[in-house]
């Protein structure tokens, strides 16, 4: 019966197909489905903000999740390709004027030391609105004329740190939420040193003195890193204490000529530009919390303690007082995504050990 026959094979090519194509998604690992899930959704909802913002071309973007999904065997070149759309969305974001004047602050700075000054204790005409002082470490001034292309740059490195530690669910939120996209765009200068302080924690488990020298250069950049210094120390010991206490002394070295109390000068004029609270938690009696737990972070023995509890005076210092930066979220968003998935079931939860105690007998590179 040649109908039979024709419908036979019409239908064996077709559920041959789909056996191919659902055995192609089942060897795909659960993690890197869940990432292509997760920009999938994401970068859609940022590319139609970009659409109605009369840029249409960041849905090219979304070519980097079939071009992932191809090439999930090798991992390397599966995050590369998310980080290539990753990128692609910031540059998009990128050709709209900013909203923050964060590293306009930093790049009038530079004229007023290029021109002999001290970028301290002053207000800049050019912040919005103006008054607004330099209040951030000596390294931003060499960093700020990067401008935002700089800003996506350490995007860029962030994603690729993600990707050689197998967190590609974090890279997908951080490469395609339309939050982190438009902030790391909008002219704030928290993106460069978002990345020194994750690239620091990273190389800080393994290899002491290098995360004590990223530790303090990002420092330099932007005070909040201190925040991580007590708890690196203790995990550390004295090999990472002396780095970093001796790359700081080494970066910060100008206020030696410019006086310690511009800088103070600085802070008081931060206050006063920012006299109606916005984004915190207005307790500034709570950051006095900063000090025992700084003191606790002395006795951390466990590389996921140096993490948090860093984390933990950063929220507390930052986001207690009467003002924040939304921008401070870059910074943290891709360390607890990043521990994460480090510790998650899927992809091998570390053993669980005492987190507290002393550093004897302890082997390098063993603390989590």
């Amino acid at each position: 019966m040649p109908g039979a026959k024709v419908a036979a094979c019409s239908r064996a090519p077709r559920g041959g197909l789909d056996r191919v194509i659902m055995a192609r998604v089942r060897s795909v690992p659960l993690g890197m489905r869940v990432a292509l899930g997760v920009f999938t959704a994401l970068g859609a909802l940022t590319c139609v903000d970009a659409t109605n913002l009369g840029h249409p071309a960041a849905w090219l973007a979304m070519a980097a999740i079939p071009a992932a999904a191809l090439v999930h065997r090798r991992p390397l070149l599966f995050g590369l390709a998310l980080t290539v759309g990753a990128i692609w969305l910031r540059l998009v974001f990128a050709g709209l004027p900013v909203g923050a004047d964060q590293l306009i602050v930093g790049q009038a700075a530079l004229q007023q030391v290029l021109a002999g000054g001290s970028p301290y204790g002053i207000g800049y005409a050019a912040s919005m609105p103006p008054g607004a002082p330099f209040v951030y470490g000596p390294l931003m001034l060499l960093t700020a004329p990067l401008g935002v292309i700089g800003e996506v740059l350490a995007g860029a490195g962030v994603m690729v740190l993600l990707t050689l530690r197998g967190s590609f669910v974090t890279l997908a939120v951080y490469g395609a939420l339309g939050f982190a996209v438009q902030l790391s765009t909008s002219g704030i200068n928290d993106g460069i040193p978002a990345f020194v302080v994750f690239a620091g924690l990273l190389a800080l488990e393994r290899h002491r003195r290098a995360g004590g020298v990223l530790l303090a250069v990002a420092a330099a950049l932007k005070p909040y890193a201190f925040a991580w210094f007590p708890a690196a120390i203790g995990f550390g010991g004295m090999a990472t204490a002396v780095a970093a206490l001796g790359v700081t002394a080494i970066c910060w070295a100008p206020l030696v000529v410019w006086g310690p109390s511009s800088f103070l000068r600085s802070l008081d004029l931060a206050a006063a530009a920012h006299p109606v609270p916005a984004n915190s938690f207005d307790l500034p009696a709570g950051r006095l919390l900063a000090i025992p737990i700084g003191a606790l972070s002395l006795l951390v023995r466990r590389w996921t303690l140096v993490v948090l509890s860093g984390t933990a005076i950063f929220v507390v210092v930052l986001f207690f007082d009467r003002w924040a930066s939304v921008g401070y979220l870059l910074v943290i968003l891709p360390l607890f995504g990043y521990l994460l998935e480090r510790r998650s079931p899927s992809t091998g939860s570390s053993r669980q050990a005492p987190e507290w105690g002393v550093r004897g007998g302890r082997a390098a590179g063993t603390g989590r």
